[in-house]
Protein backbone atom coordinates (compact mmCIF):
# COMPACT_ATOMS: atom_id res chain seq x y z
CA UNK A 1 0.00 0.00 0.00
CA UNK A 2 2.84 2.36 0.77
CA UNK A 3 4.39 1.75 -2.64
CA UNK A 4 1.14 2.53 -4.40
CA UNK A 5 0.69 5.72 -2.43
CA UNK A 6 4.15 6.86 -3.31
CA UNK A 7 3.53 6.33 -7.01
CA UNK A 8 0.29 8.29 -6.88
CA UNK A 9 1.95 11.11 -4.99
CA UNK A 10 4.68 11.22 -7.59
CA UNK A 11 2.32 11.19 -10.61
CA UNK A 12 0.05 14.01 -9.47
CA UNK A 13 2.65 16.80 -9.80
CA UNK A 14 3.61 15.46 -13.24
CA UNK A 15 0.00 15.63 -14.42
CA UNK A 16 -0.35 19.18 -13.09
CA UNK A 17 2.83 20.19 -14.88
CA UNK A 18 1.55 18.71 -18.14
CA UNK A 19 -1.77 20.55 -17.78
CA UNK A 20 0.08 23.78 -17.09
CA UNK A 21 2.19 23.30 -20.20
CA UNK A 22 -0.92 22.55 -22.28
CA UNK A 23 -2.73 25.63 -20.95
CA UNK A 24 0.29 27.77 -21.66
CA UNK A 25 0.38 26.50 -25.26
CA UNK A 26 -3.33 27.28 -25.69
CA UNK A 27 -2.77 30.73 -24.18
CA UNK A 28 0.11 31.49 -26.52
CA UNK A 29 -1.93 30.19 -29.47
CA UNK A 30 -4.78 32.55 -28.55
CA UNK A 31 -2.38 35.46 -28.22
CA UNK A 32 -0.99 34.66 -31.66
CA UNK A 33 -4.49 34.50 -33.18
CA UNK A 34 -5.39 37.85 -31.60
CA UNK A 35 -2.17 39.40 -32.89
CA UNK A 36 -2.80 38.02 -36.39
CA UNK A 37 -6.39 39.34 -36.32
CA UNK A 38 -5.17 42.80 -35.27
CA UNK A 39 -2.62 42.76 -38.07
CA UNK A 40 -5.30 41.70 -40.57
CA UNK A 41 -7.64 44.48 -39.43
CA UNK A 42 -4.81 47.00 -39.62
CA UNK A 43 -4.03 45.89 -43.18
CA UNK A 44 -7.70 46.26 -44.15
CA UNK A 45 -7.86 49.73 -42.63
CA UNK A 46 -4.74 50.75 -44.52
CA UNK A 47 -6.20 49.34 -47.74
CA UNK A 48 -9.52 51.17 -47.28
CA UNK A 49 -7.75 54.41 -46.39
CA UNK A 50 -5.50 54.05 -49.43
CA UNK A 51 -8.49 53.31 -51.65
CA UNK A 52 -10.41 56.32 -50.33
CA UNK A 53 -7.35 58.49 -50.94
CA UNK A 54 -7.02 57.23 -54.50
CA UNK A 55 -10.72 57.81 -55.20
CA UNK A 56 -10.53 61.32 -53.79
CA UNK A 57 -7.41 61.96 -55.84
CA UNK A 58 -9.14 60.80 -59.01
CA UNK A 59 -12.17 62.96 -58.24
CA UNK A 60 -9.91 65.98 -57.81
CA UNK A 61 -8.18 65.17 -61.09
CA UNK A 62 -11.50 64.87 -62.90
CA UNK A 63 -12.79 68.10 -61.40
CA UNK A 64 -9.56 69.89 -62.25
CA UNK A 65 -9.36 68.99 -65.93
CA UNK A 66 -10.99 71.73 -67.94
CA UNK A 67 -11.31 69.60 -71.06
CA UNK A 68 -13.12 66.88 -69.11
CA UNK A 69 -15.43 69.48 -67.61
CA UNK A 70 -16.21 70.89 -71.04
CA UNK A 71 -17.07 67.40 -72.28
CA UNK A 72 -19.08 66.16 -69.30
CA UNK A 73 -21.03 69.34 -68.50
CA UNK A 74 -23.16 69.27 -71.70
CA UNK A 75 -23.79 65.56 -71.16
CA UNK A 76 -25.02 66.24 -67.63
CA UNK A 77 -27.36 68.93 -68.95
CA UNK A 78 -28.80 66.44 -71.44
CA UNK A 79 -29.26 63.85 -68.69
CA UNK A 80 -31.12 66.36 -66.51
CA UNK A 81 -33.36 67.35 -69.43
CA UNK A 82 -34.01 63.70 -70.21
CA UNK A 83 -34.95 62.95 -66.60
CA UNK A 84 -37.30 65.94 -66.50
CA UNK A 85 -38.97 64.88 -69.75
CA UNK A 86 -39.33 61.28 -68.52
CA UNK A 87 -41.07 62.40 -65.33
CA UNK A 88 -43.35 64.80 -67.19
CA UNK A 89 -44.48 62.27 -69.81
CA UNK A 90 -44.53 59.21 -67.55
CA UNK A 91 -47.22 57.68 -65.35
CA UNK A 92 -47.73 59.91 -62.28
CA UNK A 93 -46.35 57.48 -59.71
CA UNK A 94 -44.41 58.85 -56.71
CA UNK A 95 -44.52 62.18 -58.47
CA UNK A 96 -43.67 64.35 -55.45
CA UNK A 97 -40.65 62.19 -54.60
CA UNK A 98 -39.36 62.17 -58.18
CA UNK A 99 -39.84 65.90 -58.74
CA UNK A 100 -38.11 66.71 -55.43
CA UNK A 101 -35.17 64.56 -56.50
CA UNK A 102 -35.07 66.31 -59.88
CA UNK A 103 -35.16 69.78 -58.32
CA UNK A 104 -32.29 68.87 -55.99
CA UNK A 105 -30.27 67.70 -59.00
CA UNK A 106 -31.06 70.87 -60.95
CA UNK A 107 -29.92 72.99 -57.99
CA UNK A 108 -26.67 71.02 -57.76
CA UNK A 109 -25.98 71.35 -61.48
CA UNK A 110 -26.61 75.09 -61.31
CA UNK A 111 -24.19 75.46 -58.38
CA UNK A 112 -20.91 76.75 -59.82
CA UNK A 113 -19.05 75.77 -56.64
CA UNK A 114 -20.07 72.10 -56.88
CA UNK A 115 -17.59 69.65 -58.36
CA UNK A 116 -18.30 68.35 -61.84
CA UNK A 117 -17.68 64.80 -60.63
CA UNK A 118 -20.39 65.08 -57.97
CA UNK A 119 -22.83 66.51 -60.51
CA UNK A 120 -22.19 63.60 -62.85
CA UNK A 121 -22.52 60.98 -60.11
CA UNK A 122 -25.80 62.44 -58.86
CA UNK A 123 -27.24 62.71 -62.37
CA UNK A 124 -26.19 59.15 -63.19
CA UNK A 125 -27.70 57.82 -59.95
CA UNK A 126 -31.08 59.46 -60.61
CA UNK A 127 -30.96 58.32 -64.23
CA UNK A 128 -30.51 54.72 -63.03
CA UNK A 129 -33.40 55.09 -60.59
CA UNK A 130 -35.70 56.25 -63.38
CA UNK A 131 -34.58 53.40 -65.66
CA UNK A 132 -35.21 50.84 -62.91
CA UNK A 133 -38.80 52.04 -62.57
CA UNK A 134 -39.48 50.12 -65.78
CA UNK A 135 -38.94 46.78 -64.05
CA UNK A 136 -41.10 44.69 -61.73
CA UNK A 137 -44.15 45.38 -59.59
CA UNK A 138 -44.29 48.09 -56.96
CA UNK A 139 -47.23 48.75 -54.64
CA UNK A 140 -47.52 51.65 -52.22
CA UNK A 141 -50.27 53.27 -50.16
CA UNK A 142 -51.86 56.54 -51.21
CA UNK A 143 -55.06 58.54 -51.34
CA UNK A 144 -57.66 58.36 -54.10
CA UNK A 145 -56.24 60.00 -57.26
CA UNK A 146 -59.53 61.70 -58.21
CA UNK A 147 -61.33 62.37 -54.92
CA UNK A 148 -58.82 62.02 -52.08
CA UNK A 149 -60.00 62.10 -48.48
CA UNK A 150 -58.84 65.21 -46.63
CA UNK A 151 -57.39 64.33 -43.24
CA UNK A 152 -55.91 66.84 -40.80
CA UNK A 153 -54.08 66.61 -37.49
CA UNK A 154 -54.23 63.24 -35.75
CA UNK A 155 -57.03 62.18 -38.10
CA UNK A 156 -54.26 61.39 -40.59
CA UNK A 157 -53.06 58.50 -38.43
CA UNK A 158 -54.36 55.07 -37.47
CA UNK A 159 -55.38 54.65 -33.81
CA UNK A 160 -55.54 51.65 -31.48
CA UNK A 161 -58.52 50.60 -29.32
CA UNK A 162 -57.52 53.21 -26.73
CA UNK A 163 -57.54 56.00 -29.26
CA UNK A 164 -53.75 56.33 -29.24
CA UNK A 165 -51.87 56.97 -32.48
CA UNK A 166 -50.31 53.74 -33.73
CA UNK A 167 -46.63 53.71 -34.66
CA UNK A 168 -44.59 51.65 -37.06
CA UNK A 169 -42.63 49.04 -35.09
CA UNK A 170 -39.57 49.48 -37.30
CA UNK A 171 -39.40 53.25 -37.84
CA UNK A 172 -41.32 54.47 -34.81
CA UNK A 173 -43.23 56.89 -37.05
CA UNK A 174 -47.03 57.30 -36.87
CA UNK A 175 -48.98 54.95 -39.16
CA UNK A 176 -50.69 57.14 -41.75
CA UNK A 177 -54.17 56.44 -43.08
CA UNK A 178 -54.68 56.26 -46.83
CA UNK A 179 -57.69 55.65 -49.05
CA UNK A 180 -56.11 52.75 -50.91
CA UNK A 181 -53.07 51.47 -52.77
CA UNK A 182 -51.33 52.15 -56.06
CA UNK A 183 -49.63 49.48 -58.13
CA UNK A 184 -47.09 50.07 -60.86
CA UNK A 185 -46.53 47.32 -63.44
CA UNK A 186 -43.10 48.49 -64.52
CA UNK A 187 -43.91 51.23 -67.00
CA UNK A 188 -46.74 49.25 -68.57
CA UNK A 189 -49.55 50.35 -66.26
CA UNK A 190 -50.41 52.28 -63.12
CA UNK A 191 -53.55 51.31 -61.19
CA UNK A 192 -55.35 52.25 -57.98
CA UNK A 193 -57.67 50.29 -55.68
CA UNK A 194 -59.48 51.36 -52.51
CA UNK A 195 -58.64 49.55 -49.27
CA UNK A 196 -62.04 47.81 -49.39
CA UNK A 197 -61.35 46.57 -52.93
CA UNK A 198 -63.68 49.02 -54.65
CA UNK A 199 -63.27 51.61 -57.40
CA UNK A 200 -60.42 50.08 -59.47
CA UNK A 201 -58.79 52.69 -61.69
CA UNK A 202 -55.96 52.80 -64.18
CA UNK A 203 -54.14 55.81 -65.53
CA UNK A 204 -54.72 56.37 -69.25
CA UNK A 205 -51.40 57.72 -70.46
CA UNK A 206 -52.79 58.90 -73.80
CA UNK A 207 -55.69 60.82 -72.24
CA UNK A 208 -53.77 61.81 -69.08
CA UNK A 209 -56.64 60.81 -66.82
CA UNK A 210 -57.81 58.03 -64.51
CA UNK A 211 -60.40 55.65 -65.93
CA UNK A 212 -62.43 52.86 -64.34
CA UNK A 213 -61.46 49.23 -64.90
CA UNK A 214 -64.45 47.42 -63.41
CA UNK A 215 -63.91 43.69 -63.22
CA UNK A 216 -60.15 43.94 -62.73
CA UNK A 217 -60.33 44.11 -58.94
CA UNK A 218 -59.27 40.50 -58.34
CA UNK A 219 -56.21 40.65 -60.59
CA UNK A 220 -55.15 44.01 -59.19
CA UNK A 221 -55.52 42.88 -55.58
CA UNK A 222 -53.52 39.70 -56.28
CA UNK A 223 -50.74 41.67 -57.96
CA UNK A 224 -50.66 44.06 -54.99
CA UNK A 225 -50.36 41.17 -52.54
CA UNK A 226 -47.47 39.76 -54.58
CA UNK A 227 -45.75 43.15 -54.54
CA UNK A 228 -46.22 43.48 -50.78
CA UNK A 229 -44.79 39.97 -50.30
CA UNK A 230 -48.04 38.58 -48.87
CA UNK A 231 -48.28 35.74 -51.43
CA UNK A 232 -45.85 33.88 -53.64
CA UNK A 233 -44.88 35.44 -57.00
CA UNK A 234 -46.89 34.40 -60.04
CA UNK A 235 -48.19 35.55 -63.40
CA UNK A 236 -50.44 38.61 -63.16
CA UNK A 237 -52.61 40.40 -65.69
CA UNK A 238 -52.01 44.12 -66.11
CA UNK A 239 -54.74 46.49 -67.36
CA UNK A 240 -52.38 48.05 -69.88
CA UNK A 241 -53.33 51.37 -71.42
CA UNK A 242 -52.58 52.25 -75.00
CA UNK A 243 -49.39 54.27 -75.28
CA UNK A 244 -49.74 57.79 -76.73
Amino acid sequence: MLAVGAVCAYMAPCAMAQNADANEEVYHALLEQIANKKISIAHQQVFVATLDTRIESLNVQIDGLSDVTETIAPMIDKMVSGIALAIESDFPFKRDERIARLHALQALVADEQALIGEKYRRALNIYKIEVNYGQGLEAYAGNHPVSPTIRQGDDRYAKDENGEVMRNETTGLPVELFDGDYLRYGRAALVYLNKNGSDPLRYDLSAHEWVSVKGAETNIRRAMRISYGEVAPGVVMAPVSRMP
